[in-house]
């Protein structure tokens, strides 16, 4: 459930709750995934995470995008909650990936306890029309828990027929 009051975005988030964030921007001309609601076991507390990613799709330019929005938990040491946390985002065409992006999220979390951020587009000026869609996923690895690199796969945004 998610309710917007002024500034604040509110998302229910199982027994959790992700408050205090402003909403990333205003998708532009574009269409969105509904959000990946993600939970990281970082060090105390975990860190919240909701992933939108998007398509640009005007004539004859094509895009891929990402927003997200965080509420990082961790604990009070002062300690980062992560030592890599990477999106990457592709824009594709019946499912071929035409073009990737990739946002570095480790440093924006492990300094600010809440946010929002919209990853930069990748794009191209192409006139083939249908099958357009933008596809990600997060790779991460948790600060103090020696297991190396994971991987969520996030929610492709509805597939652009025009």
């Amino acid at each position: 459930m998610t309710g917007t009051h002024g500034l604040i975005t509110i998302t229910m988030l199982g027994s959790g709750l992700l408050a205090g964030v402003a909403p990333p921007a205003r998708a532009d001309a574009g269409t969105c995934s509904a959000p990946r609601h993600v939970a990281f076991g970082t060090p105390g507390h975990d860190t919240r995470m909701d992933v939108r990613l998007c398509l640009l799709h005007g004539t004859p330019t094509r895009g891929a995008y990402a927003h997200v929005a965080w509420a990082r938990g961790g604990d009070d040491d002062g300690e980062r909650g992560f030592d890599a946390l990477t999106l990457h985002y592709h824009l594709q065409r019946h499912d071929e990936n035409i073009a990737l992006g990739t946002c570095d999220l480790a440093p924006r979390l492990n300094a600010t306890a809440t946010g929002a951020y919209k990853c930069e587009k990748v794009e191209l000026r192409v006139p083939a029309a249908g099958g357009w869609s933008a596809d990600g996923y997060l790779e991460y690895d948790l600060d103090r828990d020696g297991e190396g690199l994971k991987r969520v796969d996030l929610r492709g945004s509805p597939v652009a027929e025009h």
